[in-house]
C-alpha cells in the first residue's frame, strides 16, 4: 500500500530557513473554467432563498446528558451569552467517570463550526467523529453552535422573510459567542484556558478569537481558515462593481445539501475522496441543523449571511482580523485542493510562539470525511499533546 505523505513545515518560533516552497493546491482545471464554476456556485448559494418562515426558537435551558457507545459520554449545554435573548447550544464528549483519569486542566478543546456544515455536529459524524477520536485520548472535547446556526438561538430576523433585513451574524457577534463558550468551559471544568479547533469560517472565528483573547487560548489549530486573499470567482458574482458588495445580500439564506456538494464535487474533480457513507451522513447532519428543513420543497436549512459579507472582504484580500497578534501555538492544515483556504495564511502568524502548516494530499475543504482524514487527525493530535 502506498503511504500517504503530507507536507508540512514548522518554526519554533521563528520560521526555519531553507524549506520548500509551499506547494500550489491542485488545480487541473483552467483558470477560466475554474471562475465560471465557482461563479455559478456562488450564484445558487446567493439566489438560494425563499420566504422565511416563523419557527419558534427552542427556550430549553436545562442541560441534558446521556451515555454514548464506549467510554465516551456526551453532555448538552444551553448558556447565555452577553446579548440578551441569545442562547447558545455546547455540545460536550467526554471519557465516562470512572474509566479515565479527569482530563487535564491544558485538555479542554472547543470546536467552533464551518459554514458549509452549519452545526455543532459537523464533527460528530457516527464513524467520523473528530470529537470522539480526541475524547478517547483524554481531551475533554465541546462544539458550539454559533446564533443562528443549529440549536442556538436564531436571530428575530430569521423568522422574517430574508429579503427584508440586512444580513445578520457578523464575526463580532460570533465572537461574544465563542467567549461565552469558553468562559463557560473555564468554570464549570476549572481550566485556565482551552484549545480552539476552527473549520472554515469557524476557523476565522478561532483565529480573531485567539488574537484578541490570548489569556484564554492555549493552542490553536486553524483547519481550512480564510483571512485575506483574492478569490475573484467567489467575490465577483456579489459585486455591483468591483470592490463594492451588492445591496441586497439577504439576512438569510435557504440552503440546500447541493449548495454545498456543488463546491465538493468541485474541488474533488471527479476523484474518489470520500464514500457514500460519509456523503450521506454529512447530508443528514445538514438537514438536522435545522428543525424546520422538511418543511421547504426543496428540503432546505435557513443559514445566516453574515459570515458570507465577512468572506467577501476576505476573499477580497481584505482580512477582518489580525493574525500578527495571535500569539499562542498554531497549526494551520488544510486540504491540497481546498480552493477556500487561505494559503498565505501561515507567514501571517508573525508572533505566534511556534507555528507548524500541514498540507494534506488528494484532500479539500471536507477532508475530515474523506481518505485521507487519518493526516488531518495525526497531526491534530500530536499538536495538541506537545507540551
Amino acid at each position: 500500500m502506498k503511504s500517504i505523505q503530507s507536507i508540512s513545515r514548522a518554526s519554533d518560533p521563528a520560521p526555519s530557513r531553507g524549506l520548500a516552497a509551499r506547494p500550489r493546491p491542485f488545480r487541473p482545471m483552467t483558470r477560466a473554467k475554474t471562475i465560471a464554476m465557482w461563479a455559478v456556485g456562488l450564484c445558487m448559494l446567493l439566489t438560494g432563498c425563499a420566504p422565511g418562515d416563523n419557527a419558534a426558537v427552542s427556550s430549553e435551558s436545562k442541560d441534558k446528558s446521556k451515555a454514548t457507545t464506549g467510554a465516551v459520554v456526551t453532555h448538552q449545554h444551553r448558556i447565555p451569552c452577553a446579548d440578551p435573548g441569545i442562547e447558545l447550544y455546547l455540545k460536550e464528549k467526554v471519557l465516562a467517570t470512572g474509566t479515565a483519569a479527569t482530563p487535564s486542566p491544558t485538555k479542554a478543546v472547543l470546536f467552533l463550526e464551518p459554514f458549509g456544515v452549519p452545526t455543532a455536529e459537523a464533527f460528530d459524524l457516527p464513524g467520523y467523529s473528530w470529537m470522539d477520536h480526541l475524547a478517547r485520548q483524554g481531551f475533554d472535547t465541546w462544539a458550539l453552535d454559533f446564533r443562528g446556526f443549529g440549536q442556538s438561538t436564531r436571530p428575530a430576523a430569521m423568522t422574517q422573510p430574508p429579503n427584508q433585513n440586512a444580513p445578520v451574524v457578523r464575526l463580532n457577534d460570533v465572537l461574544k459567542d465563542v467567549d461565552a463558550a469558553v468562559n463557560f468551559i473555564k468554570t464549570s471544568r476549572g481550566v485556565p484556558s482551552v484549545d480552539l479547533i476552527g473549520w472554515s469560517y469557524g476557523g476565522v472565528a478561532a483565529g480573531a478569537y485567539a488574537a484578541q483573547h490570548p489569556e484564554n487560548v492555549h493552542r490553536v489549530v486553524l483547519y481550512g481558515a480564510m483571512h485575506g486573499f483574492q478569490l475573484p470567482g467567489m467575490t465577483q458574482p456579489m459585486e455591483e462593481k468591483p470592490g463594492v458588495l451588492k445591496k441586497d445580500i439577504p439576512a438569510y439564506q435557504l440552503a440546500t445539501f447541493a449548495m454545498t456538494m456543488q463546491h465538493w464535487n468541485m474541488m474533488m474533480n471527479g476523484r474518489p475522496l470520500v464514500s457514500a457513507d460519509a456523503v450521506e451522513g454529512a447530508k443528514k447532519i445538514f438537514m438536522e441543523s435545522d428543525p424546520t428543513a422538511g418543511d421547504r420543497n426543496p428540503p432546505s436549512v435557513r443559514r445566516p449571511m453574515g459570515p458570507m459579507v465577512d468572506l467577501y472582504a476576505i476573499w477580497s484580500n481584505r482580512p477582518i482580523f489580525d493574525a500578527g497578534k495571535i500569539q499562542c501555538p498554531t497549526l494551520v492544515v488544510r486540504g491540497d485542493s481546498d480552493f477556500f483556504a487561505d494559503p498565505t495564511l501561515f507567514d501571517k502568524l508573525t508572533s505566534a510562539k511556534e507555528k507548524k502548516e500541514v498540507v494534506i494530499p488528494e484532500a479539500t475543504h471536507w477532508a475530515i470525511y474523506e481518505k485521507n482524514r487519518g493526516v488531518l487527525l495525526e497531526e491534530t493530535l500530536k499538536f495538541l499533546q506537545a507540551q
